[in-house]
Order: structure tokens, then C-alpha cells, then sequence
């Protein structure tokens, strides 16, 4: 489970010597050190032209930004050499202060620039740094046609996220069809991490993390949860499509523009707000902003009680509803039934625990969060947020091998579940919690057609969609996953589980004989900057790259597989299935066909 988040910064004024020096810094590990600052370094089948900078592939400029290309200059220079994390942010920010997060960032873009989703280019070190893996030469002087340099920087400190920026012919063109595409009542969409193309949905948003001024670091967690259910509200718009908020989380504490949050999330508009407490009110401030333009299309103040939250986030609903020009559902009566707010005290509570939630990526963090919903629900007994809460951290808990006492958590979960459903059948949180609790119980058939119950109940709720991708696989329907998975993926680029629903469609290119795909995709599971892959991943994984003949990385592999499991077997992640469906265990033989190739024991 992982996230990511991409601070950019100002473009810094270095000096060419600053350049110079940052660049050139043992570059003789790599190649030799007469070789000038303006020359050109080539690897693969790729041409670092240092002179003009920008990165040639086939005397095609490959575009990249400003900050990519210097990470990768820097690695070039420093090949078969592990480079620090710190060592690299030193070098490329050398005057300003940003976090490992800019650098994963970069490390992401020339992955995808490079297709070296298999890192036979880079190799991510982990809990280390980078090492450039490929041999580096002296390069011919390209043809001398005009080539654009890297992007310049937008005049922005925010969130970069995964923006996708061209070259200029590019742009040039790219303009003259959008603006031809306006004309005709559509955009074009921006490229999604899962390397595919569609339209920017017409009803697209995403609500920034509210800010929250002059509380302590705990009170903000209050404004991500106002946020959060606010997003859940939005979600219910017929025609919409909300960015999840374990996405838009990734956003809390950076000064953002949205023109850029448009374009990084793909979406046409962006709810931002801010709120301070005092003696039990609520002072609120809320506007809608126009991605494409950074104009305000409403902004409105607000101030309410703290008992009173329910009914502002209703009017600021209907407001938006009406400055976008869309009929809302009856979301009042759907609110009323899935949250009955008692103690104002519980409901903070309640939303510390699914901020919690939303970055989680260890067993630690979902216990914390569960004892948050636990004492919510001791003041007040009819939380529906800290119900959910506690089946929600409950089954993560089961289904990830973390929980004490199995048998006891799956009876807490069951009660919650059941107490949920009995005030709102149509709890999303509810349904997605028992999908959770079937898988375990291997029945696949009800968890698959709960989990299409939750994306029909809500479109926007990406792991609804990942589950029902991974359900799908799980009963021997592969091409029926990948969409649903990449549903997930655009509706929550920045999810703590993106990485792990990368796992999935890796899983079902395996199924589909795709093995090329597969490796590239489970690569990402398992490699990825911050990944905590399972062991079915890793065995897929695995499996993956003995079939393809690949025999000393399937050997590698393996070995950290069992460094990670010691005691691993075939035999036990045959126990382990989630899945007795006849289809899948026959797919699963191949999985196994594999493992034994690459030297894992029965």
C-alpha cells in the first residue's frame, strides 16, 4: 500500500558551474571523466544529449521535465554506482528543501519514459537508493534538426502529482486539436498511470484536503474528514466522477495550484476550502475553481455549529449542484440515513481514524485507527463512520495476515456490518466490508457480486472497483478484471493501494499469458518506491519471470521472496488461495508450473 506526493518547487537559479559541479560528481564511475559536460552519454537504445539537454530516443526528442532530466543525468554520470537518496535530492535541489516524495516522483516519469517498469535500466535499492544498471558510451552528435530542450517549469510551488508534459511540437498540435475538441463539446484526457487515454469526464472533481488555520497538528485531521465526506456526498451526483480522497489526501499541507491539480488528476473542477474551530463553531470557508482556468465559479463563507455539519455539507452540495448546473439526487434523505451524528466528539474521532485509514500502510496504523472508532463509538453508540471504521480496519486486518485473534475480528466486523446495513442498506462501507469477509470465507461468487453491488451502489468509489477487478480474477475471468482495476486507478491515481492493484492486473495479464505485460506490471507491486507487496504478488511475480525464460532475475526474485518468507512453499500458498472456483485453480497451475522452475519448494 502505498502513495505518492510531488512537491515542485521554484525553478532554481543556479549558476552553470552550480550545474557543472552537481552533474559532474563522480562521473568517472561511469564513464570517462574527459568526456565534457556538453557532450553526449548514450545507453540502451537512448542518447543523453547534455550539450542542447534533452534525452533522444532514434533522434526523437523523449520530453521530459526539467528536474527528471537532471535525476537522470546525475545517474547516468554515476553509473553501476549506488546513489543515495540524499545524495541525488543534494544534487538536483541543491538550494531548496523537498521531500523523498519529489524524487520518487521523477524516478516514476522515467520509468514510464524509458518502459523500464522491469527496472533493467534503474535498479530502486531499497530503503537505500538507485543504481543505473546499463552500460554507458560515448555517444555519436545527433542529426542537427532543431530539438526542443526539457520543458520549463511552471511558475508554481504545489503538487506535480503525475502530469504528463509534451515537447513543443507537441504542444503545438495538442492545442490546435483541443481547440478544435472545444469546439465540438469535448477535451482531451491527459495520459492515467495506467499508461491508457480517455476523455476528461465532463463532471470530474476532486476536494482538496480542507486547510486547517490556527489549530494544532491533531486538529487537522477534523478538516480531512469534513473533506473526505464531502467527497462521498459529491460522489452521489448521477454523471460524476470524484477523485477518491485517499488521493486528494496526498495533497494535505502543500500550497497548490489548481490549474495544475486539473491537470495532474485529470478533472475539470476542484473543491477547496478551509475551516477554524472556536468555542463550538465552525468558521468555513469553500470554493469551486475551474481547473482549466484557476477561475472561481462560486466561493461562499459559512459559519456553523459544530453539531450542525451535516446540514452545511447538504447546502454546500446543492450549491455546487447548481453552479455546475446538475439535478441532484435526494442526498439529504440518503444522508440522514447513513449518518445520524450524536456527540460531536465521536464524529472527530471517527474522522482521525479514516485519516488514518487513508495513508495506512502498516498493521499499526489500521490499529491506531481502529481504537479511534472504538472510542467514538463509545460516546456515541450510533456513529455510522466509526461502525464502518471498525469493520473496515477489521477486515484489512484478516485479509492481510495481521490479526491476533482471527476468529474475534471477523465476529467484531460481522456485528459492525450488520449494524450498518440495519440503519442504511445501501452503506457502501458496509457492503465493501462484507466483500472483505467473504473472500476469506472463500466464497468468491457472493464477494464478486457484493463488490459489484458497492460500485453500483457508488461509481466514484475506486477500491470497490479494485476489489471487483480482483474478485473477478479470483473465478477465472481475467479480461473481465484489468477495466475494472483501471477504473480504480483513475478514480484514485494516488491511492496507499495503488501499487498493489498495479499487483492485480499484473495477476490477470499472468492468467491471460501475457507474461511481458505481467512482469512489467508486478515489477511495479514489487518494487515500486514504497511498496509492501503480498506474497501472492511476489509469487506471481516470480512464477512471471521463469516462464519467460528469464532465469537468473527469476532466481533473484525468488531469493528475496524467501528472505522476506522464510519457509515459503507451493504447498502453502496453495492453503492460502482465496478462491476454490475450478477456473481459477486451473490458471493456478501455471502459477505453480512456475515457481518450480525458478527452485521454490513444494
Amino acid at each position: 500500500m502505498n502513495t505518492f506526493t510531488d512537491l515542485r518547487v521554484l525553478k532554481d537559479a543556479r549558476t552553470t558551474a552550480e550545474v557543472s559541479l552537481n552533474s559532474g560528481r563522480q562521473a568517472s564511475a561511469a564513464v570517462d571523466p574527459a568526456v565534457p559536460d556538453s557532450g553526449n552519454l548514450g545507453f540502451d537504445q537512448y542518447v543523453l544529449d547534455l550539450g542542447r539537454g534533452c534525452l533522444l530516443a532514434a533522434d526523437e526528442e523523449v520530453a521530459l521535465r526539467p528536474k527528471t532530466f537532471e535525476v537522470l543525468r546525475y545517474l547516468v554520470s554515476n553509473g553501476r554506482r549506488l546513489v543515495s537518496k540524499d545524495e541525488l535530492i543534494g544534487a538536483v535541489w541543491p538550494t531548496v528543501t523537498v521531500t523523498d516524495d519529489s524524487l520518487f516522483q521523477c524516478i516514476a516519469e522515467l520509468r514510464r519514459a524509458l518502459q523500464d517498469h522491469d527496472q533493467r535500466l534503474i535498479r530502486t535499492v531499497q530503503r537505500r537508493g538507485y543504481r543505473f544498471e546499463a552500460s554507458v558510451f560515448r555517444a555519436k552528435a545527433p542529426p542537427q534538426h532543431p530539438v526542443a530542450a526539457p520543458l520549463a517549469a511552471e511558475k508554481v510551488t504545489g503538487v506535480a502529482g503525475q502530469s504528463h508534459h509534451r515537447g513543443r511540437r507537441a504542444i503545438v498540435i495538442a492545442a490546435v486539436c483541443a481547440l478544435l475538441l472545444v469546439f465540438a463539446g469535448v477535451f482531451v484526457e491527459r495520459q492515467l498511470p495506467a499508461d491508457r487515454l480517455t476523455a476528461t469526464p465532463p463532471v470530474s472533481l476532486v476536494v482538496l484536503p480542507f486547510k486547517s488555520v490556527g489549530d494544532t497538528p491533531d486538529h487537522g485531521y477534523f478538516a480531512a474528514g469534513i473533506s473526505a465526506d464531502l467527497t462521498t456526498d459529491l460522489s452521489r451526483i448521477p454523471g460524476a466522477t470524484v477523485i477518491a480522497p485517499a488521493t486528494a489526501q496526498t495533497f494535505k499541507g502543500h500550497h497548490v495550484d489548481p490549474r495544475q491539480v486539473g491537470r495532474d488528476l485529470n478533472v475539470r473542477y476542484v473543491l477547496d476550502g478551509s475551516l477554524q474551530r472556536s468555542d463550538g463553531e465552525v468558521r468555513i470557508n469553500v470554493q469551486l475553481i475551474d481547473a482549466a482556468t484557476g477561475r472561481h465559479l462560486w466561493a461562499e463563507r459559512f459559519t456553523r455549529g459544530r453539531d450542525q455539519l451535516s446540514g452545511w455539507q447538504d447546502e454546500v452540495v446543492g450549491r455546487i449542484a447548481s453552479a455546475l448546473n446538475l439535478r441532484l439526487p435526494r442526498l439529504e434523505n440518503e444522508r440522514a440515513l447513513r449518518e445520524r451524528r450524536g456527540d460531536p466528539d465521536a464524529y472527530e474521532l471517527a474522522t482521525r481514524g479514516w485519516a488514518l485509514i487513508y495513508t495506512a500502510k502498516k498493521a499499526e496504523h489500521y490499529e491506531t485507527a481502529r481504537a479511534l472508532f472504538r472510542e467514538a463509538l463509545a460516546l456515541d453508540a450510533r456513529s455510522t463512520s466509526a461502525m464502518a471504521g471498525v469493520a473496515w480496519s477489521s477486515g484489512i486486518s484478516l485479509l492481510n495476515g495481521w490479526s491476533a485473534s482471527p476468529a474475534e475480528d471477523a465476529s467484531v466486523a460481522e456485528s459492525a456490518i450488520s449494524s450498518l446495513l440495519a440503519i442504511d442498506p445501501h452503506h457502501v462501507l458496509a457492503h465493501h466490508s462484507l466483500g472483505f469477509l467473504l473472500r476469506l470465507q472463500q466464497r468468491t461468487q457472493a464477494a464478486y457480486e457484493t463488490f459489484q453491488r458497492v460500485v453500483s451502489i457508488n461509481p466514484n468509489f475506486a477500491p470497490g472497483h479494485a476489489q471487483f477487478g480482483l474478485t473477478a480474477i479470483e473465478l477465472g475471468r481475467p479480461d473481465e478484471a484489468i477495466p475494472s482495476v483501471e477504473r480504480a486507478i483513475r478514480l484514485s491515481p494516488r491511492d496507499p493501494n495503488l501499487e498493489h492493484w498495479f499487483g492485480f492486473i499484473g495477476m490477470a495479464e499472468f492468467h491471460r499469458g501475457n507474461l511481458a505485460q505481467a512482469i512489467s506490471r508486478m515489477a511495479r507491486a514489487i518494487n515500486g518506491e514504497t511498496s509492501t507487496p503480498t506474497a501472492l504478488q511476489h509469487a506471481y511475480y516470480v512464477s512471471a519471470l521463469a516462464l519467460a525464460g528469464r532465469a537468473r532475475e527469476a532466481e533473484a526474485a525468488l531469493a528475496e521472496f524467501l528472505r522476506q518468507r522464510p519457509g515459503a512453499s507451493i504447498s502453502n500458498l496453495r492453503k492460502a488461495a482465496r478462491s476454490k472456483d475450478p477456473n481459477f485453480a486451473a490458471q493456478q497451475d501455471r502459477l505453480y508450473e512456475g515457481l518450480r522452475m525458478a527452485g521454490l519448494p513444494e
